[in-house]
């Protein structure tokens, strides 16, 4: 009897390893491709693992044809003895369960001709059922959706970087567009929307920003990449975001505590020159995904060679629930529990911080700090994360 038992054991547990391994071989991998040349360099990503060769093969052949991959390859032989090189290189989201894939591939430099230029592609893939994403596909009503956001870029964004463009227009909105949990990325052909680094421009909606029109049905792309969780706090959160802040950064935002100042500034610019707060610098950069957030570092020196990222403070966030112009602090008291400091900011030091005057609670998680920063009326308005 006993021997059957054991024999029985054994049969699931091999069943059980065998639907693992299943399971695994089905969730798609990421690899690096590319060639390095002369000074120029082309890197591309390559699906591979996804359990319908069809949808693996559609992916791919995506992203060579509208990256130009093979064009770019070429190219890069005709610049060897160029002094304007080439380089060709990609940000992606796969998301955990290999349901989405979402890639923008950036073309920089001696792209066509040898003056120096920049071309945005992006391949979107619901790779559940080998579909390529249609703009439609994220929202309830598509043309509400478009309104929405040509009002927002209109109203809200072209006036807060008029200042800061070489030449801009932000509407119509482009064809080329990426997914993130956090939000929606939009990629401007450089003639439309070019910054003062001759940057091809980018603008980063969060999702609760379009809230209302999102579609978020258990099905749906925007609830495969995790979205849903960005724009609600729940109870469940007070796990969830002490786990999130491990890394030292918030979802969305491409940068970390500790991580090196002139690597951030040489991959994305200085939108302006920094500004000094209380104790130390506050330095804001021209990507999309760092309108109202700036990096904190130290105002000892002027150069940053020597300057790692010491805080992260974001004015625009949507951080599982912890959304900026929305989320109370009261429910976030309820929810995360009541702070291990508060601090009321009168106008004195809401001036040397650069905030408004208001309330500033405090949690520390691990080896950060989360100081989460409410106007008068009780609403988020800033969130600070430090080490």
């Amino acid at each position: 009897m006993k021997h059957r038992i054991l024999a029985l054991c054994i049969i699931l547990l091999l069943v059980f390893t065998a639907a693992i391994a299943e399971e695994a071989a089905s969730i798609p991998t990421i690899n690096d491709m590319g060639l390095e040349l002369m000074g120029s360099s082309v890197r591309y990503p390559h699906l591979t693992g996804l359990a319908d060769p069809a949808v693996q093969t559609a992916v791919n052949a995506a992203i060579m044809d509208k990256g130009q991959i093979n064009a770019r390859l070429s190219r890069m032989a005709a610049l060897m003895n160029s002094p304007v090189k080439l380089t060709v290189s990609y940000t992606c989201l796969l998301d955990a369960e290999g349901s989405v894939f979402s890639c923008a591939i950036l073309s920089d430099g001696a792209v066509e001709t040898t003056r120096t230029t920049q071309l945005w592609a992006a391949v979107n893939y619901d790779l559940r059922t080998g579909k390529e994403i249609a703009f439609a596909d994220l929202f309830l009503d598509a043309d509400a959706a478009v309104a929405h956001i040509e009002s927002y870029l209109d109203e809200r964004v072209a006036p807060e970087l008029s200042a800061h463009l070489a030449a801009g227009s932000l509407t119509p909105i482009p064809e080329t567009f990426t997914l993130s949990p956090t939000g929606l990325t939009l990629y401007y052909d450089i003639g439309d929307f070019r910054t003062l680094s001759d940057k091809a421009g980018t603008v980063t909606i969060l999702w609760s920003e379009l809230r209302e029109h999102l579609r978020l049905e258990q099905a749906d792309v925007l609830t495969a990449i995790g979205a849903p969780d960005h724009i609600a706090l729940g109870e469940e959160d007070a796990l969830t975001i002490p786990d999130a802040l491990r890394s030292g950064a918030f979802t969305g935002i491409p940068a970390a505590i500790g991580q090196p100042m002139q690597e951030l500034i040489d991959r994305y610019a200085l939108l302006t020159d920094p500004d000094l707060y209380e104790g130390g610098r506050m330095i804001a950069l021209e990507d999309g995904a760092f309108r109202q957030v700036w990096l904190l570092t130290d105002a000892l020196t002027e150069e940053f060679d020597q300057s790692i990222v010491q805080g992260i403070r974001a004015d625009r966030l949507n951080f599982y629930g912890l959304c900026t112009g929305d989320t109370t602090i009261d429910w976030w008291r309820e929810v995360l529990g009541q702070p291990e400091t508060t601090l009321t900011v009168d106008e004195a030091r809401a001036e040397s911080w650069r905030i408004v005057p208001g309330t500033s609670d405090y949690y520390t998680f691990g080896e950060y700090r989360l100081r989460l920063h409410a106007d008068g009326s009780g609403v988020l308005r800033s969130v600070f994360l430090t080490k």
